[in-house]
């Protein structure tokens, strides 16, 4: 019996549904291996489409080695064994991760290991094998609290607490701010650690709208005032989804509105490096009712999982208290290479090294997604991507996938987001530019194909 999809399956194009409605009836037994096919003119009579996109669904099929045409005979269907789990890009971008917001390496790996060989030889180095401060060694805090110092953000040592990333530091904060049941605010596109976070602590998110420069101050007025919550969770440089600056003026706004609501700030600051003249952090107009984390995950690498919090001297005892039940202290030897790397200056040289990357992957992402990418201040690892009209994220991910490209759909808090609708597509976990620029034609030409098809 000839074989024949029922659509739509899934969404996106016919041809991609097609491929779908193949690919799982494969995995159900449904088509075996072996089976011949219909012809292009038979399929395309059967289902009502043209010729060309039952070709363009046969193409597809045979790159993602489900089947094979062979000349004079027809074209069958592969043995299992040919085509489970194969996922091929149309343009060899295979298996690309632009759902990872991770930085694209830079020469890290190399520096980490030389640092770690010194500690290792060291006279010290039993020291850091030992139950150590709560709340860092003092040396090291005073590293972190200088490299802020001469980046814009003055801090004292004793307000400094080392954690293991800055995960580690925003869960540390909502504990002593926020109990399970009451509600949190945060941007309405919100970073996806704290979407989980909440879901383990039950802590009831609630998103506040957005525009091209982040949080809405109106909309966080209105939030504060009709849910109660008492914290706002944020990411003011580089927003996590869609890669805003909020401006210094309405820094200071926001700030005034969480003072006139006795409210607290935990502020995300992990991607403000990449800026080469940051704007004031949000904490620093209203320091006595905030919470600044950052990390060093981004401008060296995520394995180290150090970060810090700096937060009101008065939390100090909490602070400990809440670091000591959550993993006693953040690792020492991992804290010390960081401290040796700021005092080596190989932090600062990893910087530039990072600016440059982003820089040069932004571009590219520019070079060929054009007007689709949302154009943003400051290169990032990781960009807006607006969809055409009638075309959702879902889709894009799904048809994405198809072609060996990881997606993630965004999930916003609240259906007013105030940001075209879109996907974050992160830019630096594919390992080089080719790879990436192979990943990006492959979403300009998913995205230039669902236009043409609004035009039929």
């Amino acid at each position: 019996m000839d074989w024949y999809p029922t659509l739509p399956f899934g969404e996106g194009p016919r041809y991609v549904q097609i491929v779908a409605a193949l690919k799982s009836d494969i995995a159900s037994g449904r088509v075996a291996g072996g089976q011949r096919l219909p012809t292009h003119r038979e399929m395309a009579s059967q289902l009502g489409l043209s010729v060309g996109t039952i070709s363009k669904a046969y193409a597809l099929a045979e790159r993602q080695r489900l089947i094979s045409g062979q000349v004079g005979r027809g074209t069958f269907v592969l043995p299992p064994a040919n085509n489970i789990g194969v996922v091929e890009s149309t343009t060899g971008a295979e298996q690309v991760n632009m759902a990872l917001n991770a930085p694209p390496a830079t020469g890290e790996a190399a520096i980490f290991a030389k640092v770690l060989n010194e500690i290792a030889a060291d006279d010290d180095f039993p020291s850091l094998l030992s139950y150590l401060p709560h709340q860092g060694i003092r040396r090291h805090r005073a590293a972190v609290a200088g490299w802020l110092g001469r980046h814009g953000t003055a801090v004292e040592q004793s307000d400094i607490y080392i954690t293991n990333g800055a995960q580690h530091a925003i869960s540390v904060s909502l504990r002593l701010l926020a109990r399970p049941g009451t509600p949190v605010l945060a941007e309405n596109l919100p970073y996806s650690g704290l979407t989980a976070l909440a879901l383990m602590e039950d802590y009831v998110l609630h998103g506040v709208a957005m525009d091209n420069h982040g949080l809405v101050p109106d909309a966080l007025d209105a939030a504060l005032r009709e849910t109660g919550s008492k914290v706002l969770c944020c990411t003011p440089t580089i927003q996590t989804a869609t890669g805003s600056i909020m401006p210094t003026e309405r820094r200071r706004e926001i700030a005034e509105i969480i003072r006139r609501h006795d409210a607290w700030i935990i502020e995300d600051d992990v991607y403000s490096f990449l800026c080469p003249d940051p704007p004031p952090t949000l904490s620093s107009f209203l320091p006595e009712r905030s919470f600044y984390v950052i990390s060093f995950a981004k401008c060296l690498m995520p394995g180290l999982r150090i970060g810090a919090l700096h937060a009101p001297a008065a939390f100090r005892d909490r602070i400990v208290n809440a670091i000591r039940s959550t993993g006693w202290m953040a690792n020492a030897i991992m804290s010390e290479a960081v401290v040796r790397m700021i005092e080596s200056g190989a932090l600062e040289s990893q910087i530039r090294l990072k600016r440059n990357a982003a820089a040069e992957r932004t571009m590219l992402a520019q070079s060929i997604l054009g007007s689709y990418l949302h154009s943003t201040a400051v290169p990032a690892f990781h960009a807006w991507l607006t969809m055409p009209a009638g075309r959702t994220a879902t889709s894009l991910a799904a048809q994405a996938a198809f072609r060996g490209i990881t997606l993630a759909t965004p999930s916003p808090l609240s259906a007013a987001s105030g940001v075209a609708p879109g996907i974050r597509v992160c830019l630096g976990a594919a390992e080089t530019p080719e790879k990436l620029s192979s990943a990006l034609h492959v979403l300009g030409s998913i995205l230039r194909e669902s236009e043409e098809m609004a035009f039929v």
